[in-house]
């Protein structure tokens, strides 16, 4: 559609207004007729559309930005597969099965290893 054709205000009639105004028309017409604002419901395919509630669901069907949905023979959306997680190549048991054969140094305070007296064996 033309940004500068003319199209029909739906709550008041009586307005012509630019279609690339339109968005900005119909809000503040929609605060100025609350009464009729009541009785539209907004198209959920093009928020331009404001269709009496009583026509809604046949709007819906008939709509022409509906066709923007879905692209030929796709399908109803389908939920996202289940998250799964890459494989691992860390084996912690492992990694802490190396750890215990060898024996900590005993931990004291203030003294490095150096300082350790060495175990005499005989």
């Amino acid at each position: 559609m033309e940004p500068e054709a003319l199209v029909q205000c739906p709550y008041d009639r009586s307005h012509q207004v630019r279609v690339s105004r339109l968005p900005y028309h119909l809000v503040r017409c929609q605060q100025n007729n609350p009464q009729v604002s009541r009785t539209l419901a907004t198209c959920p395919f093009n928020a331009r559309h404001r269709v009496p509630r009583a026509h809604l669901r046949g709007h819906v069907t008939a709509c022409p930005d509906r066709r923007l949905e879905l692209p030929p023979g796709a399908t109803a959306w389908e939920p996202p597969q289940a998250w799964q997680p890459p494989p691992c190549r860390e084996d912690w048991d492992a990694e802490l099965s190396e750890l215990e054969l060898e024996e900590p140094p005993p931990f004291i305070l203030h003294v490095t290893k150096g300082d350790l007296p060495v175990p005499c064996h005989r």
